[in-house]
């Protein structure tokens, strides 16, 4: 039997709704795990759990988005119970989007983090193929990484293969128009992000049937790691608003 697709962060029994976290490339599991200690008792965390980093670093990553985006969405209709929210931050909104275009029934809420909708998104094609040293020029300067992973230069080797194998994956991505989702979508950017236009990020209203919501964070384009407190107080809330768990959960 594969190794499982999602895993829950912080077990919670009791909890009424489920978040489930696609993070940024070159992430895993340990990355949703600030969210654990700061969202209500009533939300159970789960994270993607991609072979090639992490518990599951001696695995092969996935190289072929198309197949990895149908495992993922029969993974999570079978192993995490519903109802479920999904959040998608930086390139993981888009396997996130990917993920919930591809399921039976819609997901209770679509929430998007630092990411410019799927078909005006601008993605960095040909940066998986780069050698070792101008891979990472190249991703530090267009901010590809945190401060906190761009500066830790031994951490490099082990860090780059998951990196290498999911910028390949949005490379390989090609937009197909489709009917909006009948899931509801949060869309949350920085108030200091430089990378986003309003454009990219108003153009989230044609990926759903409902009125787009956008919140803006004190933060640059690294949500998670400048203001950890108000991107989990947001999604809070976001999850409340589709009806899910309430604050006293």
């Amino acid at each position: 039997m594969s190794p499982a697709l999602f895993v829950p962060i912080e077990p919670r029994p009791e909890a009424r709704v489920r978040l489930v976290v696609f993070p940024h490339a070159g992430g895993g599991p340990a990355s949703a795990g600030f969210l654990a200690g700061r969202l209500p008792g009533g939300v159970e965390v789960w994270s993607v759990n991609p072979p090639g980093r992490q518990a599951r670093l001696a695995e092969p990553p996935r190289t072929d988005l198309e197949p990895f985006v149908a495992d993922l969405a029969a993974d999570l209709t079978g192993r995490v119970p519903e109802p479920f929210t999904l959040f998608g931050y930086c390139s993981g909104a888009l396997l996130a989007f990917l993920t919930c275009r591809a399921l039976d029934r819609p997901a209770a809420r679509l929430i998007v983090g630092s990411f410019a909708a799927p078909d005006v998104a601008v993605l960095p094609r040909g940066l998986h193929t780069l050698p070792s040293g101008l891979f990472w020029d190249e991703l530090i300067e267009m901010g590809g990484v945190p401060d906190e992973i761009a500066g830790r230069e031994t951490l490099r080797p082990l860090l780059e293969p998951a990196l290498r194998a999911d910028f390949g994956l949005l490379a390989g991505y090609r937009h197909r128009p489709a009917a909006p989702l009948g899931t509801p979508i949060t869309v949350l950017y920085g108030r200091h992000d430089t990378s986003l236009g309003r454009g990219g990020l108003l153009g989230w209203r044609r990926q759903t049937a409902h009125r787009p919501v956008l919140r803006e964070l004190d933060a640059s384009h690294w949500l998670a790691e400048d203001a950890p407190d108000e991107l989990a107080a947001v999604i809070a809330e976001e999850v409340g608003s589709a009806g899910c768990v309430s604050d006293t959960a």
